[in-house]
C-alpha cells in the first residue's frame, strides 16, 4: 500500500501552516489524492512532489495563482522548473560566500582594502534599502550589528523573509530572550507577533508566563502567534488558556489540538471542561483535542485522568451528533475502559457503525 501522510505531519516535516495546506486545498492548488473515513486528508507522493514544485516557483516570486496556471500547462518540465531555481538559488549562495570572504579577509589582516572597507561600509546602510532581496543580504550577515541595531531592523522590517532572517540571527544571541520581554511589554501592532516569535524561536521558557496573558489578546494576530509560541515552548500553566479558545474560532482548533498536545497528559483536564460548555462548537473542539491526547498516549491518559474517560463516555451521549462522534473516537484510544463504552454503543442508531468499526481497529 502506497504511504500516505497526514495534513498534521505534512505542516510538521515541511514548516508550512495547515492553514496554508488547506487554503491550498480550496484554491485547487493542491488538493490531497485521498481522504479517510473520518474525511481527514492523505497526501501521497505525488502531492508532496507537487507541494515541492508550488514552494520552488512561489520562492520565483510568482504568485498562487500564476503558479496554478503554471503547474496547469501540460507544456510545464518540472524537472525543468525545479533545475532553474536550483541553478538561480546557487548563484545566489555564491554570491553570498564572496561576499562572508570578503568580510572576512577583512578582518583578519592588518592590511586592509580601502574598496573592500568602503564594501563594508554599503553594507551596513542595506538594512534601509528599498529592496528587500538587498535588507535580506544584510541580515544574513548580521556580525557587524549590536542586538539592540538588530532589534530596531525587526521592528520596521515588513518583508516576512527579512524578518524572519533577523529572527533567525537575533535568537542566537546571549541575552536576546530577556530583551524580547522587555520590549514586549511596551510594543504595538506587528512589533508584538514578531517578539512572541523571537520568544519562540530562541526556546525562552520563562517567557511562557509572559505570553500566556497574550492568549486574550484583542488582536487575532498576536493570539495566533502566541499559541504558535507554546506549541514550542509546552507548559502546563498554558493548558487553560489554550483550551479556553478552542470553538471560539480565532484560532484553527487543529493548531490548538497541536499545542496541547505537547503540553501532553496535564493538559487533559482544561480540555475536559470546555467538553461541558453550552454551545455544541466548543464541545466537539474539546472532544476532537482529547482524541488528539489519546491518540499520542491514551494508555497514560486513562490511568492519570480517568475523569477523562468519564466525560468522553457521557459525550458518546451528547445531543449533537458529530461530538458523539468524537467522542468515540477518542475513547477507542482509551483503553479497555474505553472498548467497554464502545461495546455499548454499537447498537445505536446514529452512531452503532461507528462503533463497530472502531472495535475492530
Amino acid at each position: 500500500m502506497e504511504r500516505t501522510w497526514r495534513i498534521g505531519e505534512v505542516a510538521e516535516r515541511t514548516g508550512l501552516s495547515r492553514r496554508t495546506l488547506r487554503h491550498y486545498d480550496e484554491l485547487g492548488l493542491l488538493v490531497p489524492a485521498a481522504r479517510g473515513w473520518n474525511d481527514y486528508r492523505r497526501y501521497d507522493a505525488g502531492d508532496l512532489m507537487r507541494l515541492l514544485q508550488i514552494q520552488n516557483l512561489k520562492a520565483l516570486g510568482l504568485s498562487l495563482g500564476e503558479i496554478a496556471e503554471a503547474l496547469n500547462d501540460p507544456s510545464l518540465d518540472a524537472t525543468a522548473a525545479l533545475r532553474g531555481h536550483w541553478e538561480l538559488l546557487t548563484e545566489r549562495i555564491a554570491t553570498e560566500q564572496r561576499l562572508a570572504d570578503r568580510l572576512q579577509a577583512l578582518a583578519e589582516t592588518a592590511d586592509r582594502s580601502w574598496e573592500d572597507v568602503l564594501e563594508v561600509i554599503a553594507l551596513t546602510r542595506l538594512s534601509t534599502h528599498t529592496d528587500p532581496i538587498a535588507r535580506l543580504r544584510a541580515a544574513l550577515l548580521p556580525d557587524g550589528r549590536s542586538t539592540e541595531e538588530l532589534f530596531d531592523a525587526l521592528a520596521i522590517e515588513t518583508d516576512p523573509g527579512v524578518q524572519e532572517v533577523l529572527i533567525w540571527a537575533l535568537a542566537g544571541r546571549p541575552g536576546v530572550a530577556e530583551l524580547a520581554r522587555t520590549r514586549l511589554a511596551t510594543a504595538g501592532g506587528d512589533s508584538r507577533r514578531l517578539l512572541i516569535r523571537l520568544l519562540s524561536k530562541a526556546g525562552d521558557r520563562d517567557a511562557v508566563a509572559v505570553l500566556v496573558p497574550l492568549l486574550g489578546d484583542a488582536d487575532p494576530a498576536v493570539v495566533v502567534a502566541t499559541v504558535a509560541a507554546l506549541r514550542q515552548l509546552p507548559d502546563r500553566q498554558a493548558a487553560a488558556g489554550l483550551a479556553a479558545l478552542l470553538g471560539v474560532g480565532v484560532v484553527d482548533d487543529a493548531e490548538l489540538s497541536d499545542a496541547l498536545v505537547a503540553i501532553g497528559t496535564p493538559a487533559a483536564p482544561a480540555v475536559l471542561v470546555r467538553l461541558a460548555d453550552a454551545t455544541a462548537e466548543v464541545r466537539l473542539a474539546a472532544a476532537d483535542a482529547l482524541g488528539a491526547l489519546a491518540a499520542t498516549d491514551g494508555s497514560e491518559l486513562a490511568v492519570e485522568h480517568p475523569e477523562v474517560v468519564a466525560g468522553l463516555i457521557e459525550a458518546a451521549d451528547d445531543p449533537h451528533l458529530p461530538v458523539r462522534r468524537s467522542a468515540l473516537v477518542a475513547l477507542a484510544d482509551l483503553g479497555p475502559a474505553g472498548r467497554v463504552a464502545l461495546t455499548a454503543r454499537q447498537d445505536d442508531p446514529a452512531v452503532g457503525s461507528l462503533a463497530r468499526r472502531l472495535l475492530r481497529l
